[in-house]
């Protein structure tokens, strides 16, 4: 029997050796981040959401605070049911654990736990808390009692209460005496009766199952009130007063008589304790948007689980109120959506997000989830890639019928149309073209500076061009010719501001930004945004772009336009510029333009991809819709801001010419024209190649017949050029329609 003791004894000293001979540091406590709630703040420093962090795959809401920002009856009432010698022991309540073994052995299962070892337990051990059986059970409770010791042994009962009160699980998503208070009953820990502090101390325990049983946990509260009364923790008024407040736990529909006894109990909505974990203050759509941008671009480096951080955003509220009243004022067709993105064409920084008219239930974000066909608003792209080529604002393009093969198509062969039905049988300048915004003329350009050429610049300007994989999610790069006029072309509100920002700002396109800085809980820095520009044109061809959109909304006043396009686009005292776009049977309709600070894009459209119509049945456009909302969100957003327009690039020449014809004239319009000396600045694009190419320039004081159009050649065959000819083997020609086919070999 000795040696069976000494054995035996032998043996659990070194099972309790090997378990406790890895005991984490208590410099792990020290360095300790509990993760908390991330606020979301906007450019004025307002907070416009709170986001919980998560632990152990949950989400957990929790706000940490000071021990002193908690009520001290709460405080009083939770130590006192966890672990009334709190301040007498020494990280470990013998008495406690002694009287915890006497009553597990008489089948009465007890704790010996104290709020030191609660604390080791959801911090240094928080890996094996749950563990309670078996011999990880064991190791976690001979690891607790050295690590409560030298913890009480290092700091203050204050300190180690703190900590608890931050760390202790309440039910639900609630962690922490914070997220306790505003979960049961809607106020902040400060503010908590002693009737509360002890109804949430009773649900320690067991916070789920106890949360369902109101009656129990009332008599647990009558148990916890006299025995602080006994052990004169408070007085006998104060633990009367306490039971006879008419506490109602939020979810919760009770009655009480005038002593506190509850005559009727009844749990109406157990989800009402719950925390939202995306709680937003404001601005919806634009929350949403910046969650999915840290989740998507920044999660490696900034894990929002971690908790604690603050998100300094990008929005203005001043431009995010104006927009939505913008959109909220909207003329529309019958139950169409609208959204619209604003953004820095510079930095990038986005101001304002409107996701949805006012009043739509949903978290869909319209403005960054959806890709949409552009239509004619992709058409700036297509004469920017031509400009690029060598062509000018003046080059003529024919407007008359034309088919192309397509077997996807009834007959085999497609035959675009421009948007009236009617073609002018004649050729006019890529100016009057945007200026019209004629489909022929783009589907000619694209044609003859070659279809993979202008598909490449939609893709590096942000366009999807092609479809979507259902699979990989990724979009299939497929162009064709109707990419030129929008067809088989998606792109969002916000993808298509900072696309057009390129046209502005020196020819870059600019990656959006919604987040300007990260800080953690400590106040370090852990991201700072900077601007992502992709090169599209050289500074020369952008401004000449830009000199295009500013003529689609000032080249024609409405006297002399037929259908009135952008002209109440036009903002008093500014220079704006832009471009609307319908798609097929007017599914979407857009407009996309700036001034200078601001670019912004507007979309309006049905979310079931049905056709728009007015309530009378007729179909509308774009041109009537869109401009109006647009200018009314730019004329206010703008309100003190500089005027003027946007620097013109060296290397630019000006000279007046007939919109129409591109011929010179002292009546026309002043164009802008790439001066001789210059060439384009994109080192290694096909442009520096094509700088030297024969091309109509009536820049140089040339006339050009109205009949003309325009073809790319093969300079070594003499033959019309094809999608395999070398760029440094291609010549445009302008031509009569009637010699275009003694070009056509083999």
């Amino acid at each position: 029997m000795l040696a069976g003791l000494v054995g035996g004894l032998g043996a659990g000293g070194y099972l309790a050796y090997v378990l406790t001979r890895d005991l984490p540091s208590l410099e792990a406590f020290e360095n300790l981040r509990l993760s908390a709630i991330s606020v979301l703040y906007d450019r004025d420093g307002n907070a416009i959401a709170t986001k919980a962090s998560e632990e152990d795959g949950r989400a957990v809401s929790r706000t940490l605070i000071r021990l002193s920002d908690v009520s001290p009856a709460a405080v009083s009432a939770v130590v006192f049911s966890e672990d009334k010698r709190f301040f007498e022991h020494y990280g470990v309540d013998w008495i406690r654990l002694i009287g915890g073994l006497y009553y597990t052995f008489r089948g009465d299962l007890q704790g010996g736990s104290t709020i030191t070892t609660q604390v080791v337990k959801n911090t240094l051990l928080r890996d094996i808390a749950l563990e309670r059986k078996g011999i990880t059970g064991l190791e976690r409770k001979l690891k607790e009692f050295p690590l409560a010791i030298e913890l009480e042994r290092r700091y203050s009962k204050q300190d180690i209460l703190e900590v608890y009160f931050n760390v202790i699980n309440w039910g639900g998503n609630a962690t922490g005496i914070w997220a306790a208070a505003n979960a049961y009953f809607g106020k902040d820990p400060s503010r908590l009766t002693l009737a509360e502090g002890a109804y949430l101390a009773t649900l320690i325990p067991g916070p789920n199952s106890r949360y369902l049983d109101l009656k129990g946990s009332r008599a647990r509260m009558k148990t916890l009130l006299d025995a602080m009364v006994a052990d004169n923790w408070i007085s006998p008024a104060e633990a009367e007063a306490a039971w006879k407040e008419p506490l109602v736990p939020l979810g919760w529909q009770a009655k009480y008589d005038g002593k506190g006894n509850l005559l009727s109990a009844k749990l109406v909505d157990p989800e009402a304790r719950k925390l939202e974990e995306l709680q937003v203050q404001g601005e919806p759509y634009f929350v949403l948007a910046v969650q999915n941008y840290i989740r998507e671009r920044l999660g490696n480096r900034i894990p929002l689980s971690e908790g604690g951080l603050k998100i300094y955003t990008t929005l203005d509220p001043r431009m995010q109120r104006i927009a939505e009243r913008a959109v909220a004022n909207g003329r529309y067709p019958v139950n169409s959506q609208a959204a619209l993105a604003a953004l820095n064409p510079e930095t990038g920084e986005v101001y304002a997000l409107v996701g949805a008219r006012p009043g739509t239930p949903g978290e869909f974000n319209r403005a960054t989830q959806t890709l949409r066909s552009p239509g004619s608003a992709i058409k700036p792209f297509v004469y920017g890639t031509a400009i690029e080529a060598g062509w000018t604002q003046t080059t003529t393009v024919l407007d008359a019928p034309v088919s192309f093969p397509d077997p996807s198509r009834p007959g085999g062969v497609w035959r675009p149309k421009n948007f009236s039905g009617t073609f002018l049988n004649a050729s006019v300048t890529l100016r009057y073209a945007l200026d019209m915004s004629l489909n022929i003329p783009a589907i000619r350009t694209a044609e003859a500076i070659g279809v993979q050429r202008v598909g490449e610049k939609l893709r590096a300007a942000g366009f999807c061009v092609g479809r979507i994989d259902p699979k990989t999610k990724r979009c299939n790069f497929e162009p064709n010719l109707s990419n030129a006029i929008g067809g088989g072309v998606g792109i969002s509100p916000l993808g298509l501001a900072a696309a057009y920002a390129a046209f502005v700002n020196g020819g870059y396109r600019i990656e959006p930004v919604l987040v300007r800085r990260i800080e953690n809980a400590q106040g370090k820095v852990l991201f700072e945004a900077k601007p992502e520009r992709t090169l599209l044109f050289s500074p020369q061809v952008a401004y000449i772009v830009w000199d295009m959109l500013k003529g689609y909304v000032y080249d024609y006043d409405a006297n002399t336009r037929p259908r009135g396009l952008a002209i109440s686009a036009r903002v008093p005292g500014r220079v704006v510029g832009g471009k609307t776009g319908t798609s097929n049977d007017e599914v979407d309709l857009w407009f996309a333009g700036a001034s200078p600070g601001l670019v912004a894009a507007l979309w309006v459209g049905r979310d079931d991809n049905k056709p728009q119509r007015w309530r009378d049945g007729s179909a509308p456009s774009s041109s009537f819709v869109n401009p109006p909302i647009w200018a009314a969100f730019m004329e206010e957003a703008l309100r003190g801001r500089p005027a003027g327009d946007f620097p013109q690039p060296s290397g630019l020449v000006a000279s007046k010419h007939d919109v129409f014809s591109g011929a010179p004239s002292e009546r026309g319009k002043t164009l802008l024209f790439i001066g001789r000396s210059t060439r384009p600045q994109e080192q290694g694009q096909r442009g520096a190649q094509e700088a030297a190419f024969v091309v109509p320039n009536t820049s140089s004081g040339g006339t050009f017949s109205t009949s003309g159009q325009t073809i790319a050649v093969d300079a070594a065959t003499n033959c019309l050029a094809t999608p395999d000819t070398p760029p440094e083997r291609i010549r445009y020609l302008q031509v009569p329609p009637s010699r275009v086919s003694s070009y056509q070999c083999g």
